[in-house]
């Protein structure tokens, strides 16, 4: 589509129809066409949108597009086709033209939006004509919604991207070359302005006028989101070559300057214009009218007692407050806290439906009074000193008219209202009003209450805000105990406010003639407020009696994420009073029906929480060992285990009691009988053999953690009883009780510390063990044959990870070596999983447990294990594809070297060239490259790895410097001159030496790894000290101390002569001293100090080979006369210290 003059007729046909196509089909293509040709056009298709709205019937004009109506065509013809529509198919036919009319006129206003004309551009020849244009649109657009028909017509984003236009406009023209915008619109939309005084007796309640208000809030509103608030998105960013954001911001900013009364002078792209005070009458300012007309509107509605079934009308109102709400957080305060506008929204607060048992959507006098209520939240939460916010929230009288409006006798809030006749707002009753409204005023509350708290807390004699202090209060307690999340949940920030006041500031709570600081019982003000919270706490932590506990459910998950919060604030209230806290506990169990088992589970379950969380607001933590430190809630925790809670009904109340029990196991330990009954619950039908799948998972865990805390001696006369137990569990005759195996886990590792910590006879560990392996190694031998073993590598994998796990689980129980007998059993079994591996090598889940278990066997077995890992390791490397297979392969070979020292050669032997090999192709297979840079110096020839790459590459490459590391620092380094390795031994070296070295490898951490394998090497290939048995033969020492002496030490004094190497960061200084320690060690190698001082004191240091600038007399002198590692370290920052003033 060859770019035309706007004006051809040709051309807005050919316009129109790749608009429709692009509409109608969504073809990218035609919308790629219409952007570059926007892209193209000077005045970004300007002319040509407005063209295409006046073939549209926009602004009046009447083009081969349409006539008569200004959007859908002319009324009359409208109708007709309407009529004929019901008869037949001209009706879809009707509907596709009235969408194609909507979908080029929402093309044209969005163009028109993006294009220059609205970009905010600086004055020059070339935008003469933009005014012009502009000119056009605002006539355009006014003109158009003067005409009643298009607004009652106009589709709902047409209408809003009206309005945006309308509102660029504004940032574009005024109030130079627009001076009354405002007015402007009311007038194009036949509104009469507030001020006026002779639209209080026009009828709202017709169709007309809703239409144009609505309008009119649709640009009040563009007018907040594209000047005052402005999206961090603007169209022409990034999508127009006009990317001016600070001309914009700059016009944005004396829009808002006008609006409030500040004088413009000069250009207005003038950025130095704005006055410190305004020039015009606060009442005379555009925002101002603005406030006046919204007031008016909200007014108008509520005076004349406008039904319910109008709808239409008190949405209109709903949308006023919403308004409103944008603009009280900027206009001048006299203004937001104008006495008639909080009016208002006071009496539009107290004006929502009354609610119902049966769940309703909110009528819009509810949603009235919800803005109403974040509005005079914006009011409250405006910035300002303290003592101004207390003088504001003492002016808005917030908590005085929400205590009247919920019959809340505090203060003077009960007289005020009656003398305002305000509504009212049940805070008490649930369902006594609309729930969404009571939450609104919950949140209201909140916000306006963490405001005043900060006033009060700094001066807290004055009357006026003692006053408030009180009403706040009372409010707050109310919402917290009101019976809804919503409204409750609220205030748990206020209220969570309040008792750090109580903590830090106690003696404002309590002192005299504030409030009354004595209560009946003569606890002070701080305690009885405390006491409160806790009675609403008992009350509204219940869960429902139909609550299912099934947190995944998002209506049950919202109601444990509100309890979580309640139980925040009694941890809190425990650290602040634990003996209040504790009496409370005491109160509530007492007050429970016997027996326990038998009370109702809301209150059972609230009871048993309060102990169970006492713990964790205690302090000196750890706090379950402070509060048993308790007389009276030691004997609580002792009642509970010789009550019969354990036989009560309901799941829940099981595991919590169990929960409790292992928090608070410390007194098992001096009370046998009591941790004998727990295990006869735990391990019994109430508890492992329960019905519920969910208590026999969770007594898994709870029963290993138990065994953890108690400890060996007491647990010693209840083994043989607990591990047969667990031995039926794990093998059940019924499937109807199983336990899934990865909850299995915790029985597999509780029986094996029971075994081999609790001090039993060999012979009966061994029969134990025995017992529990056998029937487990049986079933993975039966597993084993099966046909469709390799077939479902997936399913048999998963299966047999669990059971290698639990191998490695039961051995747990035996840190140091075990008795030689069941050392046997195990090695058995080690056995067995060999040939899991061998025989489905592929599954990562079995690779990954067959790790596991090694490092475990490492650890139980000792040096009889090592025979078994050559083939374990071959195993495991022939199929390590993943970086995951990297990491385990790579941390079991460490712990062989850890372990076994110079004994572990032999059984990794073997294993270090695949696993560098497999290192290297993981490597290059999870990472690529991409065209980057033209450096053909660099030698990549224009390739770089992205830095994402890089960092992954480095993480797999880390764990082969690990393993080497590992086997020099180890004395295992014979295995580098092994047969199977020494034709490798030079890629190794250098594999390290680039390791070393920033520039391949840009990790301190890492580059120091490297470092110390060579000092190591050197230390003990050199034969500096007792490592004349770890010496290599003579021909490998020699290639060795080659590659060190032209390759390393060159390399290394280069890195840190460089000035990115920083000799004073933690990480550099580390590297630096490994690599003194080498030279140190290669001086005293046995290669001599000849050697060193040929080929490092005169070459390298004096000489300046090898691309190292050479120092001087007296720095070779300190490398010739260093003995230690530190004194080379010292010589190496002299050296880098003189190049550095050369």
């Amino acid at each position: 589509m060859a770019y035309q003059s706007p004006h051809s007729e040709h051309y807005l046909q050919q316009l129109e129809t790749a608009i429709l196509h692009a509409a109608t089909t969504g073809s990218q293509e035609s919308s790629h066409r219409l952007d570059v040709e926007r892209c193209q056009s000077v005045d970004g298709l300007a002319c040509a949108c407005l063209e295409l709205l006046r073939r549209r019937g926009w602004g009046g004009g009447g083009g081969g597009g349409g006539g008569g109506s200004a959007i859908h065509g002319n009324g009359q013809q409208q109708q007709q086709q309407q009529q004929q529509g019901e008869q037949g198919s001209p009706k879809s036919s009707l509907a596709v033209g009235v969408a194609q009319h909507d979908a080029v006129a929402f093309y044209a206003l969005t163009t028109l939006q993006r294009s220059p004309l609205l970009s905010c551009l600086p004055a020059a020849p070339t935008t003469n004509d933009f005014s012009a244009l502009r000119g056009q649109l605002r006539h355009i657009l006014l003109t158009t919604m003067s005409h009643l028909p298009n607004l009652l017509s106009m589709p709902s984003f047409v209408a809003t991207k009206v309005g945006v236009l309308l509102a660029l406009l504004v940032r574009e023209e005024y109030p130079t070359d627009w001076a009354c915008p405002l007015r402007d619109v009311l007038a194009a939309l036949g509104l009469s302005s507030p001020n006026n005084g002779n639209d209080n007796g026009n009828d709202i309640n017709t169709l007309n006028k809703i239409a144009s208000m609505g309008m009119y809030l649709s640009f009040l509103d563009a007018i907040s989101d594209e000047i005052v608030y402005p999206a961090a998105f603007d169209y022409t960013e990034g999508k127009s070559p006009h990317n001016n954001q600070t001309e914009q911001q700059m016009r944005r900013e004396q829009v808002k300057d006008a609006l409030r009364g500040y004088a413009i002078n000069g250009s207005k792209h003038d950025s130095n214009n704005s006055p410190l005070e305004p020039c015009v009458p606060l009442e005379h300012t555009h925002a101002a009218h603005i406030v006046g007309w919204l007031l008016n509107v909200l007014s108008t509605v509520q005076s004349q007692n406008v039904t319910n079934e109008n709808e239409e009308v008190w949405a209109i109102a709903v949308r006023a407050v919403a308004t409103m709400k944008r603009y009280l957080s900027w206009i001048d305060l006299r203004l937001a806290t104008n006495q008639n506008l909080v009016h208002m929204l006071l009496v539009g607060l107290g004006g929502a439906s009354p609610g119902s048992d049966n769940e309703e959507e909110p009528t819009q006098r509810t949603l009235l009074a919800v803005e109403c209520a974040h509005s005079l939240s914006d009011l409250a939460g405006r910035g300002m000193d303290e003592q101004k916010k207390s003088a504001l929230l003492a002016e808005l009288n917030i908590f005085g008219t929400l205590c009247c409006l919920s019959q809340l006798e505090v203060g003077n809030g009960a007289a005020l209202g009656g003398r305002l006749n305000l509504g009212s707002l049940d805070l008490i009753t649930a369902d006594g009003t609309q729930i969404e409204a009571v939450a609104a005023a919950a949140e209201l509350i909140n916000t306006a209450g963490l405001e005043l708290i900060q006033g009060w807390e700094l001066d807290p004699t004055l009357q006026s805000t003692n006053t408030q202090m009180k009403q706040c209060l009372e409010l707050m307690l109310a919402c917290l105990a009101y019976d809804s999340i919503d409204v409750s949940g609220a205030v748990v920030d206020i209220i969570s406010r309040v008792l750090v006041s109580l903590e830090k500031k106690e003696e404002y709570w309590n002192s005299g003639g504030l409030f009354n600081h004595e209560s009946s019982n003569g606890n002070t003000f701080s305690d009885a407020i405390i006491s409160r919270i806790l009675l609403i706490l008992h009350l509204r932590m219940k869960y429902p009696a139909d609550f299912g506990f099934d947190y995944e459910d998002e209506e049950e998950a919202e109601e444990e994420f509100y309890r979580g919060h309640l139980r925040k604030l009694y941890q809190r209230i425990v650290r602040l009073r634990p003996q209040i806290a504790l009496q409370f506990v005491g109160q509530c169990l007492a007050s429970l029906p016997q027996p326990l088992s038998s009370s109702p589970t809301p209150d059972v379950e609230v009871a048993l929480r309060f102990v169970y969380h006492y713990g964790e607001g205690r302090r000196p933590a750890p706090g379950a060992k402070t509060a048993l430190k308790d007389a009276p809630f030691r004997e609580i925790v002792m009642a509970l285990h010789r009550s019969d809670v354990s036989s009560h009904p309901h799941r829940e109340i099981l595991l919590l009691y169990y929960d409790l029990g292992v928090r608070y196991s410390a007194l098992l330990k001096d009370s046998p009988e009591l941790l004998t009954l727990l295990l006869g619950s735990l391990s019994g039908n109430r508890g492992l053999q329960h019905p519920h799948t969910r208590v026999r998972c969770r007594c898994c865990y709870l029963l290993l953690r138990l065994i953890k805390l108690v400890g060996a001696k007491a647990m010693r006369a209840h083994v043989e009883v607990v591990v047969d137990g667990i031995q039926s569990l794990l093998f059940p005759v019924r499937d109807t009780l199983s336990i899934p195996p990865n909850e299995a886990l915790y029985l597999f590792e509780a029986t094996g510390i029971l075994l081999g910590t609790t001090g039993l006879d060999t012979a009966l560990q061994v029969r134990c063990v025995t017992a529990v392996l056998t029937p487990h190694i049986r079933s993975i031998e039966q597993t084993l044959q099966s046909p469709d073993l390799t077939r479902d590598v997936e399913t048999f994998g998963e299966q047999f990870s669990m059971s290698i796990s639990a191998i490695a689980q039961l051995s747990k129980g035996w840190q140091k070596h075990p008795p030689p007998e069941v050392q046997t059993v195990f090695a058995a079994a080690v056995d067995i999983c060999r040939n899991v591996l061998v025989a489905l090598p592929s599954s990562p889940l079995v690779r990954n447990r067959t790790a596991v278990l090694l490092q475990r066997m490492i650890l139980c077995l000792g040096e009889g294990i090592l025979p078994a890992m050559p083939s374990f390791l071959d195993a495991l490397l022939s199929h390590c594809t993943l970086e995951d297979d990297v990491l385990d392969s790579s941390q079991l070979i460490n712990q062989i070297c850890i372990k076994f020292k110079e004994k572990a050669a032999a059984s990794i032997d073997s294993a270090i060239l695949p696993f560098l090999q497999r290192v290297l192709a993981i490597q290059l297979t999870e990472t690529t490259v991409s065209p980057g840079s033209n450096d053909t110096n660099s030698g990549n020839h224009g390739i770089y790895h992205p830095p994402h790459l890089i960092t992954e590459q480095l993480s797999i490459r880390k764990q082969a410097f690990s393993t080497l590391q590992h086997i020099a620092v180890h004395n295992v380094s014979a295995v580098l001159y092994s047969d199977k390795n020494l034709a490798s031994l030079g890629d190794i070296l250098q594999l390290m030496n680039d390791g070393t070295t920033p520039c391949h490898t840009p990790d301190p951490v890492v580059n120091k790894t490297c470092a110390q394998f060579f000092c190591e090497l050197i230390n003990q290939w050199g034969c500096c000290s007792d490592h004349q048995i770890l010496a290599p033969p003579t021909h490998v020492s020699n290639a060795f101390f080659e590659f060190v002496y032209g390759v390393f030490v060159p390399g290394m004094i280069g890195c840190i002569l460089d000035t990115t190497f920083n000799s004073k960061d933690a990480l550099h200084c580390r590297v630096l001293s490994e690599f003194s320690r080498a030279l140190a060690f290669l001086k005293q190698s046995s290669r001599g100090t000849t050697e060193f001082k040929s080929r490092v004191v005169e070459l390298l240091v004096l000489g300046g080979n090898t691309g190292v600038r050479k120092g001087s007399l007296d720095i070779a002198a300190g490398f010739q006369n260093a003995m230690r590692g530190k004194d080379m370290e010292v010589a190496l920052k002299a050296w880098k210290e003189e190049l550095k003033q050369q």
